[in-house]
């Protein structure tokens, strides 16, 4: 069996291929193996596709981000002759390989519908499966549908807008999600899982909650700021913690607006501030209602409150409700 497994979601394809092994069971150390495909040569992968399984019914072969490499092209826009010869020599071995190999291409982008491989393994029936991973959109609502439908697989259940709230607090990171959802389905036992539990345990529950209250700062909206600030204390955060919070959002809106100011664009601002892109885009949008100076002026004065809350200065909620009045009022 061969398959194609490509696009940026790299949870589905991990899912998909930590299945293949474990159908090895206690064989898969023996029977498996993963190839590094960016420096992989023709002999290498023979041989490992052709060597025999060792007790098992198959051995299972990954190999990582080969016809990306293939794909590439040079600076004069055309692929090489060697990736040429590579991809019609695959395409060509890919029928006669032994049925008792089960070979895996895992890629971390996109191929193209017109790479001779991704065709040869369409054309081998059932003995190849092509499969696109792409992240489900959080506007469409595919990424609410995506933790709806992720739960009952994993026979969690959840109470009305906890999918939403999930999808809305993390964003298109499903590795993530998986994460959240395991640890809310212990705490919840055998009850559905609430939005209480997620504002509870979730910590992106709380940096959303402080996104939402920069963001009404942002748009002079005191009391919409003040809501959420009592709301996040009814929870029981502390005060320092809610500050250094704050303070956190504010540093990568600083950072943010700096590499706008230089033009850099989403992903390689994301790349910079080893960010998911998802939240990136948040922070661009959020920044966009500051100058650089106001950013800098902020920063410095949430520094300031912190000092004075731990010297004793000023006692921390009193501290939080001032700074929350001063930040709202930036001009």
């Amino acid at each position: 069996m061969i398959y194609l497994f490509h696009g940026e979601e790299e949870f589905g394809k991990s899912e998909r291929i930590a299945a293949l092994k474990a159908r090895l069971g206690d064989l898969a150390e023996m029977n498996a193996v993963t190839l590094d495909g960016r420096h992989l040569s023709q002999e290498a992968l023979l041989h490992h596709c052709d060597v025999p399984p060792f007790l098992g019914d198959f051995r299972l072969v990954v190999v990582e981000d080969l016809l990306s490499r293939l794909e590439k092209k040079g600076p004069n826009g055309k692929l090489s002759q060697a990736s040429k010869d590579f991809l019609t020599w695959l395409a060509d071995y890919l029928p006669t390989m032994p049925e008792t190999t089960v070979l895996v291409f895992n890629e971390s982008k996109k191929i193209s519908a017109r790479n001779p491989v991704l065709k040869a393994i369409q054309k081998l029936g059932d003995r190849g499966e092509v499969v696109l991973f792409e992240t489900p959109q959080l506007r469409r609502g595919e990424l609410t549908r995506w933790v709806a439908q992720h739960a009952r697989k994993m026979g969690v259940r959840l109470k009305p807008g906890v999918a939403e709230a999930l999808a809305n607090f993390i964003g298109p990171n499903l590795r993530i999600i998986h994460s959240e959802l395991e640890k809310l389905a212990i705490y919840a036992g055998d009850r559905p899982v609430s939005l209480d539990d997620v504002r509870l345990l979730c910590p992106y529950a709380k940096e959303a909650s402080i996104f939402d209250m920069v963001d009404a700062l942002g748009n002079r909206r005191t009391p919409v700021a003040f809501r959420l600030l009592a709301q996040m204390r009814n929870q029981g955060a502390h005060p320092l913690y809610l500050l250094t919070m704050i303070v956190r959002q504010y540093r990568i809106l600083l950072q943010v607006k700096d590499y706008m100011n230089q033009g850099m664009k989403l992903n390689d601002i994301a790349s910079a501030l080893k960010l998911h892109p998802y939240p990136t885009e948040k922070a661009m949008r959020q920044a966009r209602g500051y100058t650089l100076d106001q950013l800098q002026r902020i920063y410095d004065r949430l520094l300031e409150t912190d000092v004075a809350i731990k010297t004793g200065k000023l006692e921390a909620n009193l501290a939080l409700d001032m700074l929350v009045v001063e930040l709202a009022r930036v001009q």
